[in-house]
C-alpha cells in the first residue's frame, strides 16, 4: 500500500512539473490534458486506494478481534471461577458446617 501511495505522489508531482513547464513556455508534452490528468489521477487515486485497502483489511481485522475477545473471555471466566466463585463456595460450605454444629450444640432444634 505504501508503495502505491508513493506512486500516486510521484504521478501528482510529474503532473505538476509538466503543468508548470507548460505554463513557463516549455515543449508541453501531450498538451494541457496530460498534466491535468496526472494531477487529477494522483489526487483521486490516493484516497481511493486508501479506501479500498481499508475495506480489504476490515474482514481479517474483525476476525482477529473476535478471536482475541473469545480468548480474553475464557481467561476472565477462569480467573473469576478461581478467585471469586470457588472462595465464596468454600465460605458457604464452612458456614453450613458451623450452622449444623450450632444446631447440635443448641439441643437439636433449628431456630433460624
Amino acid at each position: 500500500m505504501a508503495c502505491a501511495q508513493w506512486l500516486m505522489l510521484a504521478v501528482q508531482l510529474l503532473g505538476l512539473y509538466l503543468l508548470v513547464d507548460l505554463i513557463a513556455g516549455g515543449p508541453g508534452w501531450g498538451g494541457v490534458w496530460l498534466p491535468v490528468t496526472l494531477l487529477t489521477g494522483g489526487a483521486l487515486g490516493g484516497p481511493l486506494l486508501a479506501w479500498c485497502c481499508r475495506i480489504a483489511a476490515r474482514g481479517p481485522a474483525r476476525a482477529y478481534g473476535l478471536e482475541e475477545e473469545r480468548g480474553l473471555r475464557r481467561l476472565a471466566t477462569g480467573w473469576g471461577q478461581a478467585w471469586v466463585l470457588e472462595p465464596v463456595a468454600a465460605e458457604l460450605l464452612r458456614y453450613r458446617e458451623v450452622r449444623e454444629q450450632y444446631v447440635i450444640a443448641a439441643g437439636g432444634t433449628d431456630r433460624a
